[in-house]
């Protein structure tokens, strides 16, 4: 590791524990919950709430997936699994609508029936149509979704062809690891061809019907369908509408089954298109006995690290982290040569979540040594040097009585959160939060197990219940009057030694009507005493003003 030389100076804001309270700046903390960081003030972190109120489930559980898909229009579809459920979020109902039924399978719960790995799930778009990608380990298929099409869930598993294990797709091909027969190798499947067939004057009957092209598989897809019939010539937008020549007639269509519907009856032709992903696609892993440039691969990261927990890209180069050490796998350009080398021992990550990827490097928890757990970043070192060394970011924290091993991670705009539990509680129940403006850390008592960005707001998979929470949203958390929270300052002599009298605390900021602070103070290190509290409702609050606050979530206004 890069040694850092650190003095508390540089620590002018939010959490400071790593040292005695007495050291701290003025304006930092020495324990903190739920307040935030922002500079020359600190703020009440907004509340949550559940996202489809109709269909919140009762009961205990987690959240396994949580991702994002965007169909051609820019339209976003919000994903999540839990159990055996794979479930979209209707935007126009506002509620879960479930994808198939158990579509993940019973592999993938604990004999409580409650979700026991992660899920990963990952967007690709082509020609071919917008998807949504996803597997697991122990998953039931690798499932392809063609986004406009939520509902229907195509699997591409064949294990001739491809594999069961944890994914991510980039620079058009799919990567898998974390097989349960090999947990140390990073498998790359074909760089996709996009070998398309085309259909052309497919006799059909409407106003309703199903495309033939699946009669030769199941695993296909269609797209770029243009139907005429009753005169009327209907053309596809690539988001599932198909829109008639008349400027009257529309109609829908389902690539991932071929049903569709159109206005006018009697017989017609439909040309389109189809692929099969397991053809020369991103879900065909395999190669020819002397591999050809685009097929196919897997390299062995063998040397003692542990599993394989997550691939990380940064610099162009895929970054392989295991429990206990990390490689680093370069492709080059024309995909004839890679080297696939060890990086760092000691550079790891508990769970597969534990990192996140941002326009300044690898964002991860590293808690290789207990006594002395980081949160750290994998980036370019500062002064022109092309060197990519791990830097702490958290040199002011002390994590004593933290937990990572089901950490989950994000980055939102400013901010870098980090999931993770207190040493007494057996799910996620904390959320460190790092605002990069301001160099700063605090701590939140969200129950997290997933994030994602879901039309610019943040939301996250429940850690305790089979729901997706939208956060930093309003005044009030899940209806209750009040919110656990604290924020307490440095030991402060106040520039004078010995005996002193303080007789006014000034502080100013804004507040809601129904909200009110308690004040309590600790003299001489003693027992904190509350010393009085600000109302909202109070006559020394200024209503002249009303400034609007709150209403919306953070980001999505």
């Amino acid at each position: 590791m890069p040694i850092q030389t650190v003095t508390t100076s540089e620590y002018k804001y939010g959490l400071v524990n790593a040292v005695e309270d007495k050291s701290i700046k003025r304006g930092a903390a020495s324990d903190v919950l739920n307040w935030i960081e922002k500079g020359d003030l600190v703020e009440l972190r907004r509340g949550q709430q559940y996202l489809g109120s109709s269909s919140v489930n009762t009961g205990g559980g987690q959240i396994t997936g949580l991702k994002k898909a965007t169909d051609s229009l820019g339209v976003e579809i919000l994903f999540t699994t839990y159990g055996q459920k794979l479930k979209y979020f209707n935007n126009t109902t506002e509620e879960w609508v479930e994808s198939g039924s158990n579509l993940l399978g019973s592999s993938v719960v604990d004999s409580d029936g409650l979700g026991s790995e992660n899920i990963f799930m990952s967007e690709y778009a082509s020609p071919a149509g917008n998807q949504l990608w996803l597997n697991s380990p122990n998953c039931a298929g690798l499932f392809k979704i063609m986004v406009s099409n939520p509902a229907d869930a195509v699997d591409q598993y064949d294990s001739a062809k491809n594999f069961k294990g944890n994914i991510k797709i980039d620079t058009n091909r799919m990567l898998l690891w974390r097989r349960n027969e090999d947990k140390t190798g990073v498998y790359g499947s074909y760089i996709d061809t996009q070998t398309y067939t085309t259909v052309s004057g497919e006799a059909i009957t409407g106003p309703t019907g199903t495309l033939a092209f699946k009669s030769g598989g199941a695993k296909r897809t269609c797209f770029g369908v243009t139907i005429v019939i009753g005169g009327v010539t209907y053309t596809d937008n690539f988001a599932g509408v198909l829109t008639g020549s008349d400027g009257t007639s529309t109609g829908t269509i389902n690539y991932a089954t071929g049903a569709f519907v159109v206005v006018q009856s009697g017989a017609g032709t439909a040309t389109y298109q189809w692929e099969n992903s397991t053809a020369n696609g991103i879900a065909d892993f395999t190669k020819s006995a002397t591999r050809l440039a685009g097929q196919g691969f897997v390299f062995r990261q063998d040397e003692g690290g542990g599993s394989v927990q997550n691939v990380a890209t940064y610099a162009a180069v895929y970054f392989c982290l295991h429990i206990k050490k990390t490689w680093v796998l370069s492709i080059g350009s024309d995909d004839t040569e890679a080297t696939n080398l060890p990086y760092r021992d000691k550079v790891g990550i508990p769970n597969a979540l534990a990192m996140v990827e941002t326009g300044d490097g690898i964002f991860y928890i590293d808690d290789q040594n207990p006594d002395d757990v980081k949160f750290r970043v994998i980036a370019y070192a500062t002064g022109g040097s092309d060197q990519i060394l791990p830097f702490s970011k958290s040199e002011s924290l002390n994590l004593t009585g933290f937990l990572f091993d089901k950490c989950a991670a994000i980055e939102w705009g400013d901010l870098i959160l980090f999931a993770c539990r207190t040493s007494n509680s057996t799910q996620n129940n904390r959320v460190f939060m790092y605002t990069r403006k301001w160099k700063s850390w605090t701590i939140l008592d969200y129950n997290v197990s997933r994030f994602e960005i879901f039309n610019g707001a943040l939301y996250s998979g429940d850690s305790l219940s089979n729901n997706v929470m939208e956060l930093f949203s309003g005044f009030d958390d899940l209806d209750a009057e009040s919110m656990n929270n604290f924020w307490i300052g440095k030991l402060d002599d106040l520039d004078t030694e010995g005996l002193k009298k303080t007789k006014k605390l000034y502080l100013e900021g804004l507040i809601a009507r129904d909200q009110n602070i308690d004040i309590f103070l600790s003299f001489d290190n003693g027992s904190f005493v509350k010393v009085g509290s600000i109302d909202g409702r109070g006559s020394y609050v200024d209503f002249g003003n009303p400034v609007s606050i709150g209403a919306n979530v953070i980001g999505k206004k």
